[in-house]
């Protein structure tokens, strides 16, 4: 059985609550705040695998709650392998509403994993 510090229950528990969240969401549910196809093209993937990366949150592996403006967004970081990855920005309300995506790489994970023990 692992052995927690208190900022990984943290992050636990701020994951457990966005699967939660992201649970009574549905496909219809989901609009993207930019041009879809821009945003598509940049992450270099179609929209059937966003809807599945958002629904299913399998490779979900951290959330960072973002204050911005009156609104809350939650960056999503989804991690494929060592070296591949992509973070959702999402803003939550009555639709699912994808703000931005962008892929991450290698170094880009690296500096993740930095920040995610730091904080």
């Amino acid at each position: 059985m692992k052995d927690y510090s208190e900022k990984d229950k943290i992050k636990i528990k701020a994951i457990k609550e966005i699967k939660g969240l992201l649970k009574n969401y549905k496909k219809g549910n989901i609009v993207f705040g930019k041009n879809e196809d821009y945003i598509l093209n940049r992450i270099n993937t179609t929209k059937e695998e966003v809807f599945i990366d958002l629904l299913l949150n399998e490779f979900l592996e951290f959330v960072e709650k973002q204050k911005k403006k009156n609104e809350i967004r939650y960056a999503l970081f989804f991690i494929y392998s060592k070296r591949k990855g992509r973070v959702y920005i999402v803003k939550l309300g009555n639709n699912l509403r994808i703000i931005t995506a962008y892929p991450i790489g290698r170094k880009t994970l690296i500096k993740y994993r930095k920040k995610r023990f730091i904080n």
